[in-house]
């Protein structure tokens, strides 16, 4: 008996443990309906452990974290009204033209397109007086075209032809009305119309002398300030503007000796109520509120070098609803100092808020943004200053009527400032390589004979396209081993066509320092804009930036089998 009962035992045990494997291929939940609306509901079925759970969290701990529902903002303005040009020069601005086409402005060039755009306009005002026959063939006599076109400029060619005997020279009226040597009957009988062509003009071509452009560092260099008789207060300096859009960045505050900080400014405290601060991707306040797919933050890097996607993502996860904006109004043409900002909450307390850097904490412990940089100084002290700039918002712009890419070329040890595209009479900016066609050139004077039994040929250097123009390096002086780039001519060339190159008189140097492997590029073009107050500005103005790679091959002493 108890041997049977003893192997029975064994036959239990022996089953229960036996091995098995189980697989499963899927897991899915078997929905008793199609009707998902009771479950979205998310119901609340034990309040009581949903209490606990909060007790259990610390959200009923007490914390001073009221919302905010006003703000104060304590500022100071001061209206910038002087205009500082390189060589002392300075003008008065009040913010009523944008900076952009004061700054970039040059005076209008005296092409054939122009002087008929001028003819056309004067003969427009005086047609609907007698004598318009009479009157055109006078001032065609008077002011004859005396422009030299250059024999490949095919446009401005045709244009002259078709001009020619037709209309006048609208530039050289304009030069004697404006120096008082027109003629006493074409000024008595026009003396309206004379007057209505000045505002047409000064309308059309805003243009003047003072230009902002430093040829030798082939960019904008420029300071606004606010001046109170022989003070001058908060300045800021655009050293190193390439032209395009000018906005707040593009300045920086100048602290050089002979200036003062002291400026003539108002404060005035503005009232906001704050508004949170919203993004895409930022966890939704509401728990029944669908997340979008704008932003997946499961997919930010994570590797050593990603630490800012990382604060990025605590930001938007953790910090999002801490950050609120406040819209602050300011006059453009206006340098604003913020002193603090005064904060009240939903329980009556306030809270001030001051300037990022104003404590007393060590530099490494100072962090802002948008704020001005110091142009002639290393002091790191915040000032808290900000330029609103009478900028452009949008512009239209021509194709580009003169292009200059300077490039290295360290085989031949020269800087090459190659006209592509280079201005024509016409108005218009055409090809430079077509314009450098060898046409109506003269020989060189001198050319050896070939010798027909020679074996092979000497050449003493290769020839270039006369649209490129050398700028060779010199010492900046006796007493230093710096270099800079002084512009010279190859034998029998052209020369500089376009007007970036031609309008400086020799010797024209500019810093050696600008030009690195990739060279620059420097264009020229028309600009349209409409500004805040509904006038219409049209300009030239310029523009630097990134160059074009090229070799000129320029060779000396080769030589070569006779073909």
């Amino acid at each position: 008996m108890g041997d049977t009962l003893f192997n029975t035992e064994i036959f239990e045990i022996e089953a229960y443990h036996v091995p098995s494997i189980t697989v499963y291929n899927r897991l899915e939940a078997s929905p008793r309906t199609a009707d998902f609306d009771r479950s979205l509901k998310a119901e609340v079925r034990d309040p009581l452990w949903m209490l606990t759970r909060q007790w259990q969290f610390g959200e009923f701990k007490g914390e001073d974290a009221a919302t905010a529902v006003s703000t104060k903002i304590l500022g100071e303005h001061t209206t910038i009204n002087t205009i500082h040009f390189p060589g002392n020069k300075k003008i008065e601005y009040y913010g009523k033209a944008p900076l952009e086409a004061i700054v970039e402005r040059e005076t209008f060039t005296e092409d054939l397109a122009t002087a008929l755009q001028m003819s056309r306009c004067f003969i427009k005002l005086i047609k609907a007086k007698p004598g318009l026959a009479e009157s055109l063939n006078q001032l065609i006599t008077v002011f004859p075209f005396d422009f030299d076109i250059d024999p490949n400029d095919y446009h401005a060619l045709e244009l002259l032809n078709t001009a020619s005997g037709k209309t006048f020279n609208g530039i050289a009226l304009n030069k004697a009305i404006s120096n008082g040597t027109i003629q006493p009957e074409i000024a008595a009988v026009y003396s309206v119309e004379i007057e209505d062509f000045k505002r047409w003009i000064s309308r059309n071509y805003y243009s003047s002398a003072d230009s902002a452009w430093l040829p030798s560092s082939l960019e904008y260099q420029f300071a606004v300030s606010a001046s109170a008789g022989e003070t001058i207060g908060k300045e800021f300096t655009a050293q190193h503007y390439p032209g395009g859009h000018l906005d707040w960045y593009s300045f920086d505050i100048g602290t050089s000796s002979s200036l003062q900080e002291a400026g003539q400014g108002v404060e005035k405290v503005q009232t906001y109520i704050p508004t949170p601060v919203t993004f895409k991707g930022m966890p939704l306040p509401r728990f029944w509120m669908m997340e979008d797919n704008y932003t997946d933050l499961g997919r930010i890097d994570t590797s050593p070098t990603g630490l800012l996607h990382l604060l990025l993502a605590e930001f938007s996860l953790t910090c999002s609803n801490d950050w609120f904006m406040l819209p602050y109004l300011l006059p453009i043409n206006t340098a604003c100092e913020v002193k603090g900002i005064l904060v009240k909450d939903v329980f009556g307390e306030y809270t001030i808020i001051r300037p990022a850097g104003a404590g007393s904490q060590s530099d490494w412990q100072r962090w802002t943004m948008f704020e001005h940089s110091r142009a002639f100084s290393s002091e790191s002290r915040n000032t808290n200053l900000f330029y609103l700039v009478p900028a452009v918002g949008k512009s239209l712009e021509s194709p580009r009527l003169e292009q200059v890419n300077f490039l290295r070329d360290e085989m031949a040890n020269l800087v090459w400032a190659v006209e592509n595209i280079v201005p024509s009479q016409a108005g218009i900016g055409v090809d430079g390589n077509h314009m450098a066609l060898e046409k109506d050139l003269a020989p060189v004077v001198g050319t050896p004979v070939a010798d027909n039994n020679a074996a092979v040929t000497y050449i003493l250097g290769t020839t270039l396209p006369h649209n490129w123009i050398p700028f060779i390096p010199v010492p900046l002086n006796q007493n230093t081993s710096e270099t800079r780039l002084q512009r010279a001519k190859l034998p029998n060339s052209k020369g500089a066509v376009g007007r970036l190159l031609s309008e400086n008189k020799a010797p024209y140097f500019i810093d050696e320092k600008l030009l690195d492997s990739t060279g620059l590029l420097v264009s020229r073009s028309a600009q349209v804009s409409r500004f805040i107050n509904g006038t219409t500005y049209s300009w030239v103005g310029r523009r630097k930036e990134a160059g074009k790679v090229d070799w000129s091959n320029l060779k000396f002493d080769q030589i070569e089998g006779v073909k």
